[in-house]
């Protein structure tokens, strides 16, 4: 028995045995078979050669041709097998199936594991946290070769973060230097170590430790090109969403770019790189392409073509992931356009087909992108060839009268009658005539939503009124915009409310006045409709009730319809005629229609706003005026119009033109209203503008005609500079009498070119800016034509916002110190009132770039240190930056009070204000009260001082009169010097002559002038004080040169309360400081002696 029971476990071993045997065979069978398609595939991809393709198959066809015999071998009927010599042979298959994988690779990663770590490998060595890495390397990633590193003898010694520890994934790494420092299923980049495309494209060596056997193996393998978007594995997932949601501050990971660079990501940097170094290849991604437009289009080039293709590949990435710049797309376009061969340009190379299909996905959509936005771009630079067409039909097709054409057709005459040279003349003629676009006018989007409004809404009215005559609306041509919203609310507040009321009290009319078969059967058809929509809670009984009863159901059922929607439809269809107005969804859907491009009107005003307020801070008045006219563009006619920008320099009006109003109109597509800028300083020649005579040597048109040229329409926005600075030679006033025709509305639709003389240019729709310092400077004829808008002068409080909200922030960028530098607003404020005397910021923008400028060369030479941001102090600018500078000396109030000294206050049309003492003394003279003027006085001033001396003797009493005439002849000091210091600055305006009055009477009478009062205001003989100009200036010239108290006209109590009004919340000035209004010399003198 026990001999039988051991042959039965014996013929079970053996049987187990040879079945473990055959599947082992088979699987090895299978690997050598996936091997072979695999290597073939490697063969394509170039990343073995036909030569190791060859000795790799012999191999494997080899080795199956051992497993088939040990197949044969094990299937046979032998009751003998020796399965210690099966075990070695398939033993030795496995060694050279693992000798084939690490020359030539296999499918799967899997696979190598098991045929040289064995089986147990992966359950004991890939723990669960890990796994979902795992099966992405096993589903997407190709082994192409191994080796494999045994552990250093001390190598056991290391604890886990040694061996954890990061290497750098953009450096060169050594296989060596994974053994000690990489762990289980850490992934590097094979691109540095490979010089096959394919493997430096796709290519990872992928690490696995093997504690027990302490080795490591390092497995070269190529990853699938699967689209990211497809891949539904949880760990790609999660790092995706790290990626995005973790991302760094920095303003170049809000933009657009870093969605195109995730998107674009490939399985191998994913699987390679970590967040922190994916944020890093990005920065150095955009850097990069940044570096590559500011080469020129030679270099750049010249070193793509030197390059080799993979780095062709990764500038082509660079610069498609960049999408706000046409200029990167069209350049990317061109770079692959390069590889082409010259002899076959209508079909890719072998090296651009290769190239292409390595991008990543989403690159290859951004390609197609490209190409795209490369044709549109290809098409707005180049111009169409115009002499395609011929120019008699050019000239056919001109949208101008045909006495110009007549003219033209004389031109093309006279050059087809002159040879070449000699009709050179008449072809610039006719090319410069036929660029004139003649009857084009830029309108943009959002100037002819009105007029769509406009359209939709008397179309509705009108049909409207052919359904209703009791409509109260007036049917027009044309409604304001007040009327179309009032009518608009009308009709859907009140009018479709009360259509639907007289609908059903009709419908109730309809049902109800009927005998009681026809009550019946109405009944039937409610009931009909309620129980076809599964309403019988609706239903209407009518069987043995009385005809009251059925009419009252049936009007209750009607007055409660509206709210079951579905009833009305049948009840529309039933009686169609009554339900012409109410169930007229088209009134709805315009009225909603209407609605919505209001709301695009108004976002477009808002915006308009916004850029405004951007361009420049403050000047309210000269931003309203901008949004008026565009507003009359919108709702009325789009004609042209002029503004005069006044102000002192520096204060924005240049700036208010090119940020601002520039960009106010745009198209639907960016493309703002044409801006074209004339600087008139210093130009003495009428020609600049209108052209020279066409008979002239070397003859053009002038600027104005090259304008509308360049912007192709006849209605762009012309900013004239520097009005005031034209000469007042004869030339200048020819340049003045040309703008005055340019812009006077009664002359304008009729300019001409001396080029073109004859031929009209309709300027009426153009919209003409001029902007000048001083308004007297200009024709009083030309200033007239002129819409005059006053730029404020900046207070202090208003160049401190400037400055830390505009200056500052565009000088920091300049110098590339942003966030490095802080200047508190007492340093500003400091500089402002130290360093700088002016109205604007020009200065002080000077200034603060040389101090941020010399603070950026401190750090340069390392000078610099310590905490961020760097605090700019006081003393830092008066010891250090600012040392050569000069501080600004304001001029002061003298020290003691003093007989014939007055404070007088003066302006300019710079914008600065102060005070001015008027000094008079008596001198010897042979005639009596003779006037000596000093200190470069204007013949105005000259005048002031004559009624002063006449009026200041008139105030004098006869008993001083009597005792001056007595001390005049024994003294002969009989004559009065009255000067105003600086004399190097010319004085003028009648300004000063209350002051000079006051002086005068104080040194004929003897009496001491308050130190600290100051005046202003014109005098008559009657003593009456007249209004002047630049209070606000004065006031504030005087505020700085220690003045208590101002007297100032009366006739100026307007400016007063203005100038109170924007200061009284900024502390300009304190309750010491009193102001007093006047009419009359005797208030005065009651107040200014001591």
């Amino acid at each position: 028995m026990k001999e039988m029971a051991n042959k039965k476990i014996k013929k079970k071993v053996k049987k187990s045995s040879r079945s473990i045997c055959l599947k082992k065979t088979k699987t090895y069978q299978n690997l050598i078979q996936d091997t072979i398609l695999y290597v073939q595939k490697y063969k394509t991809l170039d990343i073995i050669d036909a030569g190791e393709l060859n000795i790799c198959i012999q191999s494997l066809e080899k080795l199956y041709i051992q497993t088939n015999e040990v197949v044969d071998f094990l299937s046979g009927k032998k009751s003998f097998i020796d399965f210690n010599t099966i075990i070695e042979k398939l033993q030795s298959i496995n060694n050279d199936l693992s000798v084939n994988f690490r020359l030539y690779g296999t499918k799967n990663i899997d696979d190598v594991l098991n045929i040289c770590f064995g089986n147990e490998y992966v359950v004991e060595n890939i723990m669960d946290e890990d796994r979902g890495l795992f099966d992405v390397i096993k589903k997407y990633t190709h082994p192409i070769s191994y080796k494999i590193l045994d552990w250093k003898d001390d190598h056991c010694g290391k604890n886990k973060k040694e061996i954890s520890k990061k290497l750098a994934k953009n450096s060169i790494i050594e296989d060596f230097m994974l053994v000690e420092t990489a762990k289980t299923m850490d992934c590097f980049d094979l691109a540095r170590t490979t010089k096959k495309f394919q493997t430096k494209v796709y290519g990872i060596k992928i690490c696995f430790q093997n504690p027990q056997t302490r080795k490591t193996m390092i497995i070269s393998t190529i990853t699938d090109d699967m689209v990211i978007k497809c891949m539904n594995l949880q760990y790609l997932t999660n790092k995706l969403n790290i990626l995005k949601n973790k991302k760094p501050s920095d303003p170049i990971f809000l933009e657009s770019s870093f969605s195109r660079f995730c998107e674009s990501l490939t399985l191998k940097e994913l699987l390679v790189y970590s967040c922190r170094e994916l944020y890093q290849r990005y920065m150095g991604c955009v850097n990069q392409a940044i570096l590559i437009k500011k080469k020129t289009i030679s270099q750049i080039v010249k070193e793509f073509i030197s390059n080799d293709l993979f780095a062709q590949r990764k500038t082509l990435i660079q610069l498609l992931i960049k999408d706000n710049d046409p200029e990167f797309q069209y350049l990317a376009y061109l770079l692959y356009d390069l590889l082409s061969n010259e002899t076959n340009g209508a079909f890719d190379t072998i090296e651009q087909t290769v190239l292409f299909d390595s991008l990543p996905w989403t690159i290859k959509q951004f390609f197609r992108d490209a190409m795209k936005t490369t044709i549109k771009y290809t098409k707005n630079l180049s111009n169409f060839d115009t002499n395609k067409i011929p120019i008699e039909q050019q000239i056919c097709l001109m949208k101008a009268n045909d006495s110009i054409k007549e003219k033209a057709m004389v031109k093309l005459k006279e050059v087809k009658a002159k040879s070449e040279d000699s009709g050179s003349k008449a072809r610039q003629y006719l090319d410069g005539l036929l660029k004139i676009p003649f009857g084009i006018f830029k309108k943009e989007k959002v100037l002819t939503i009105m007029d769509d409004i406009n359209s939709n809404f008397t179309n509705l009215i009108k049909d409207l009124k052919n359904k209703d005559n009791n409509l109260i609306i007036p049917e027009k041509n044309k409604y304001s915009s007040i009327e179309i919203e009032k009518y608009s609310q009308y009709l859907k507040e009140e009018y479709l409310t009360d259509s639907k009321e007289k609908v059903t009290q009709s419908l109730i009319k309809k049902l109800t006045n009927s005998k009681r078969d026809t009550l019946v059967s109405n009944i039937c058809f409610i009931n009909s409709i309620v129980k076809k929509n599964n309403l019988k809670h609706l239903k209407i009984c009518h069987s043995g009730k009385k005809t009251d009863y059925m009419r009252d159901h049936i009007k209750n059922f009607l007055l409660n319809i509206t709210k079951y929607p579905i009833l009305l439809d049948e009840f529309t269809k039933r009686y169609p005629e009554e339900f012409i107005i109410s169930q007229n969804n088209n009134i709805i859907t315009e009225l909603d229609s209407i609605q919505e491009k209001w709301t695009v009107v108004n976002d477009n005003m808002s915006n308009i706003r916004d850029i405004l307020d951007k361009s420049i801070y403050g000047h309210d008045k000269a931003k309203r005026q901008i949004e008026r006219v565009i507003g009359q563009w919108i709702t009325g006619k789009q004609g042209g119009y002029c503004f005069g920008f006044e102000g002192a320099p520096g204060i924005g009006k240049t700036s208010f033109a090119r940020k601002g109003l520039a960009y106010c109109l745009k198209d639907e597509d960016g493309s703002t209203r044409p801006f074209s800028f004339i600087a008139l300083g210093g130009s003495s020649n009428g020609s600049t503008l209108s052209g020279h005579n066409y008979t002239y040597v070397g003859s053009t048109w002038g600027r104005i005609v090259d304008i509308l040229m360049d912007s192709k329409c006849m209605n762009p926005i012309i900013f004239i500079d520097e009005l005031d600075k034209v000469s007042k030679t004869e030339n200048g006033k020819e340049i003045i009498g040309i703008l005055t025709h340019l812009i006077d509305p009664t002359q304008n639709e009729s300019f001409q070119d001396k080029y073109f003389s004859g031929i009209d240019l309709d300027m009426s729709n153009a919209l003409f800016i001029f902007s000048y310092n001083d308004a007297s400077l200009i024709d009083k004829i030309l200033l007239d034509r002129i819409h005059r808008v006053k730029f404020d002068n900046l207070t202090l409080y208003d160049k401190l916002e400037i400055t830390k909200n505009y200056i500052l922030p565009e000088l920091y960028e300049k110098v590339g110190l942003q966030d490095v530098l802080h200047f508190d607003n007492k340093v500003i404020k400091f500089i402002i009132e130290t360093y700088t005397y002016e109205s604007g910021v020009r200065k002080l923008k000077e200034i603060l770039f040389e101090i941020i400028s010399e603070i950026n060369l401190e750090i340069l030479n390392h000078k610099k240190k310590g905490e961020l941001p760097i605090n700019i102090t006081i003393d830092d600018i008066k010891s250090k930056y600012l040392k050569e500078k000069y501080e600004t000396q304001h001029k002061k109030i003298h020290d003691e009070s003093c007989v014939g000294i007055m404070n007088g206050l003066w302006a300019n049309s710079l914008g600065m204000g102060g005070v001015i003492p008027i000094e008079c003394f008596f001198l010897p003279s042979n005639n009596f009260m003779d006037l000596k003027l000093t200190g470069l006085q204007g013949d105005v001033m000259k005048e002031s001082m004559n009624v002063a001396k006449t009026l200041a003797w008139k105030l004098t009493t006869k008993k001083q009169q009597e005792k001056l005439a007595t001390g005049f002849k024994k003294t002969k000091l009989q004559g009065i010097h009255i000067h105003c210091p600086e004399g190097a600055t010319p004085k003028d305006g009648p300004s000063a002559g209350t002051a000079i009055t006051v002086a005068i009477y104080s040194l004929l009478n003897n009496k001491k002038i308050k130190k600290d009062v100051a005046i202003t205001g014109e005098i008559n003989l009657q003593g009456n004080v007249s209004a002047i100009g630049g209070l606000e200036l004065k006031i504030l010239g005087g505020i700085k040169a220690g003045v208590k108290t101002f007297i100032y006209p009366e006739e100026n109590q307007k400016d007063y309360k203005k100038f109170v009004e924007k200061y009284q919340d900024k502390d300009i000035y304190d309750d010491n400081i009193s102001f007093i209004p006047t009419n009359n010399i005797k208030k005065v003198l009651e107040i200014v002696f001591e």
